[in-house]
């Protein structure tokens, strides 16, 4: 099993606590500093708890070894989880954006108290700690999931900074600004969450890897001195996984056990090389 799941299930409960705790905070200081802008930021980081909760259940199930049904394991839930979660994203964004239109059309404006303001400084500060320390798991275990999230998480610090504003500019003079600060935060998540879908959909499309490791791969074939021609290489992420399909072309007058032989030199330099390859599929032609 890849050990990235661990870790990625330990960065999902982090996340869990520390958003759980800022949306405590968030939610008082909204309700009692009378701040529709905070409390908009707090449903935002609600929605990251739920996010991580759904990527540890999606991280559950993507390890599972392969079974009869599955024969190519579970990693695709990781996918799955990501997608439904952008969904939500996007309802929660348009939630957002219609309650600051709301408070706005029904003039009902309040002057926010310095605790949401406080509360604003702090969410800043926290999300983008807790942002640094997702981005960097995400990219070392080579989760789309996680890496997708770090990047909510950069744009609630974002959405944090357009609420300090609006809770700053109402406390001077202009309540209009706490609400039009939360139909701005309602952008930022709806943004997030479409990005986020369509990032998803491409791993539940089989959409290639970056360009750098179709490269990669092939430079790791290519170094075998057996190989003559390398027609094809195809690649896929199952969960943290990269499963690799491959076509090399070697001498047409080689034994069978001597081409066998050669695929699993390459098939093992690559799965040395490349830590998240699972799979490396190699079909032999005879060079011409």
């Amino acid at each position: 099993m890849n050990v990235g799941y661990e870790k990625a299930e330990k960065g999902s409960f982090v996340s869990i606590v520390v958003n759980g705790c800022l949306f405590l905070f968030k939610i008082f200081a909204g309700v009692v500093g009378h701040s529709n802008a905070m409390v908009a930021d707090a449903l935002d980081t609600l929605g990251d708890v739920m996010t991580s909760a759904g990527m540890i259940v999606g991280f559950r199930i993507a390890k599972a070894p392969p079974d009869a049904d599955h024969p190519y394991g579970h990693g695709k839930a990781e996918s799955i989880i990501a997608k439904l979660l952008a969904i939500f994203l996007i309802f929660l964004g348009i939630k957002i954006a219609h309650d600051s239109l709301h408070v706005m059309l029904s003039h009902k404006l309040y002057v926010p108290g310095k605790i949401a303001l406080v509360a604003a400084v702090v969410s800043i500060v926290v999300k983008l700690g807790l942002f640094q320390y997702m981005h960097l798991l995400g990219k070392r275990i080579s989760s789309t999931s996680m890496v997708v999230y770090s990047w909510n998480i950069a744009s609630d610090a974002l959405s944090s900074l357009a609420a300090l504003v609006g809770i700053a500019g109402a406390r001077l003079g202009l309540p209009i600004l706490d609400p039009l600060a939360g139909f701005v935060l309602s952008i930022f998540v709806i943004r997030t969450g479409f990005k986020s879908f369509h990032r998803a959909y491409d791993e539940l499309m089989d959409g290639a890897p970056s360009a750098a490791v179709i490269e990669g791969i092939r430079t790791i074939a290519s170094s075998n001195k057996d190989v003559k021609a390398i027609t094809d290489i195809k690649a896929r992420k199952m969960g943290l996984d990269l499963v690799i399909d491959m076509t090399i072309e070697v001498d047409k007058d080689i034994s069978v056990e001597k081409g066998h032989r050669i695929t699993d030199v390459i098939r093992n330099d690559i799965l040395k090389k490349i830590p998240i390859t699972k799979e490396v599929f190699i079909h032999v032609e005879p060079f011409k």
